[in-house]
């Protein structure tokens, strides 16, 4: 009876919360959406997703975490701002990115490894530090 109740339940029931306060949702096998709110900016995103990686499941610090698409309309929760991403490009049907530079951290392909993406955090984690 509980797993009947669970399996009914929305995607945002099982949401993560990251310590940048954003949430992430599964959104189909092999990737996870990350919502955006107000004022959330494109390193927001991949701060939530390195801390989903790392916090949620668990995995290394050097996994690679690529964009699925850019910002747009969630497909699990129906916000207006999201972003998914895969641990598993050929899954997902991405092309991991192989430039040497982009000027969108958001473009389908893009990856971080978990550390460089919980980077990203860095107002979050260290919220009183000096900037000079």
């Amino acid at each position: 009876m509980v797993g009947l109740a669970l399996a009914s339940m929305p995607n945002s029931a099982f949401a993560f919360r990251a310590i940048n306060k954003l949430e992430v949702v599964p959104a189909g096998q092999n990737q996870f959406e990350v919502i955006g709110r107000a004022g959330a900016f494109k390193p927001d995103y991949w701060c939530a997703a390195g801390d989903y990686t790392r916090r949620s499941l668990g995995l290394s610090w050097q996994t690679k975490i690529y964009a699925v698409d850019g910002i747009g309309a969630s497909i699990t929760t129906g916000a207006r701002s999201a972003v998914r991403f895969t641990l598993d490009p050929v899954a997902a049907g991405v092309t991991p990115f192989d430039g040497n530079w982009t000027g969108d951290i958001l473009t389908p392909g893009y990856a971080l490894r978990a550390n460089s993406a919980y980077g990203k955090c860095e107002d979050w984690i260290f919220p009183f530090r000096r900037r000079n």
